[in-house]
């Protein structure tokens, strides 16, 4: 028992870990807590606990609203990138238009004869 103690206390605490990671926007070590929260989990689950008791259930019931938190977090982050994408890429139409009206042409340089 204590042993799924400590697995489930490192699961939720790599939970934490992904939650700041969404705050932070960290998306490189992200990957990498959450491949990690994925092994705890598996193994959690593969503990031989025997019966299973309400204890264990309401750990799992925690990982679940863990996860969900997550889940949302997660798709918050995606809109909110997926917003600036969308700025970026009017602003830089924007910018484009600008660069069409400021080239200068030259009137008609070639076409004159210095001969008169």
């Amino acid at each position: 028992m204590a042993e799924s103690r400590d697995t489930y206390e490192h699961i939720m605490a790599l939970g934490q870990e992904e939650l700041g990671l969404i705050a932070s926007q960290d998306a490189d070590r992200l990957g990498t807590a959450v491949r990690e929260r994925e092994t705890a989990i598996m193994a959690f689950m593969n503990i031989d606990m025997g019966e299973q008791d309400k204890v264990f259930l309401e750990k799992l019931k925690n990982i679940q609203e863990m996860n969900t938190h997550l889940r949302h977090e997660a798709r918050a982050l995606h809109q909110s990138l997926k917003e600036e994408l969308l700025k970026v890429r009017q602003e830089n139409k924007r910018i484009g238009g600008y660069k069409n009206g400021a080239l200068i042409t030259p009137l008609g340089r070639h076409a004159l004869s210095r001969k008169g």
